[in-house]
């Protein structure tokens, strides 16, 4: 029986309000002890009594419920990777192929997940880490996808990449995008990247933004190997985004390494859908 519940949710979502208030009345009645974030738009609210400092929010719950769409699920993902507790995503957004629970049929399914009567599924994590002047600079894990790219700039970006230690292929375009099977369905897809199911799939996809040759074609990747892309434009002002929502400025000469992180996570999935009825209901297919 799980006793301890933290509850995540955008932090400027203040619309999420009152589906949090009925999560937190429905949780009361399990007699669930609930922890959410110190988020000012709950400040006012008298549920802020139930926020607690960050180190308990991360490391106490024996369950996570995420209140969003799929941007919500990779922020809380980073912030609980590694940890091994269960995510459980009500979906407010838009497509939500990480938020399978409608907010119409939560309760049912809760509660029996608060009964421990659950499925989930491992996804793999990857982990971006830049190098630059031959220093560690930082690591971020990802579970959707890295993306090296142009931003503001108007020319094409020259990319150097090798698969553990050795030269596959020097291109010229608007960058690169490192994706999971998580985030196949994501950028990459828009990019004319395959869909990969993510169940067991230790592999990762790499996907060229709009290269300038007829021969640069999405690849598919063991996890286990090592992965390096060094910037060799002599450019100052490039990026590399994390998830969609971190952005780090990266220049000439720069490199980001590529690896598989032992931190992976664990999405709880619905009892009555799979990943393909999934495909099908958020892709529209017949």
């Amino acid at each position: 029986m799980i006793k301890t519940v933290s509850i995540n949710f955008r932090p400027d979502d203040e619309s999420c309000l009152p589906l949090l208030r009925q999560l937190i009345d429905f949780l009361n009645v399990e007699g669930v002890t609930i922890l959410l974030p110190q988020y000012d738009i709950i400040r006012n609210d008298e549920c802020y009594a139930l926020a607690v400092p960050h180190d308990q929010f991360v490391n106490s719950p024996e369950l996570i419920i995420v209140i969003g769409g799929d941007g919500t699920v990779l922020r809380t993902s980073r912030l609980f990777c590694g940890t091994g507790t269960p995510i459980f995503g009500i979906n407010r957004g838009r497509l939500g192929f990480l938020t399978e629970f409608n907010p119409d049929e939560y309760p049912h399914h809760l509660k029996r997940v608060l009964e421990g009567n659950f499925n989930s599924m491992e996804r793999l994590v990857l982990e971006a880490i830049l190098i630059r002047d031959g220093g560690e600079v930082m690591s971020l894990c990802f579970l959707n996808d890295a993306v090296i790219h142009k931003g503001s700039i108007s020319r094409p970006i020259r990319l150097e990449m090798k698969i553990d230690g050795n030269f596959l292929s020097t291109y010229t375009g608007d960058g690169l995008i490192i994706s999971t099977p998580t985030g196949s369905t994501a950028y990459s897809l828009s990019a004319g990247g395959p869909i990969i199911t993510p169940t067991e799939a230790k592999i990762f996809l790499l996907n060229p933004i709009c290269p300038h040759s007829l021969a640069m074609r999405p690849m598919i990747v063991p996890a286990s190997s090592d992965f390096s892309v060094r910037i060799i434009s002599d450019f100052s002002n490039l990026l590399l985004t994390i998830d969609g929502q971190e952005v780090i400025t990266i220049g000439g000469n720069d490199e980001v390494c590529i690896r598989q992180s032992n931190r992976n996570i664990r999405l709880i999935t619905h009892p009555e859908k799979n990943y393909y009825s999934i495909l099908r209901e958020k892709l529209g297919w017949g």
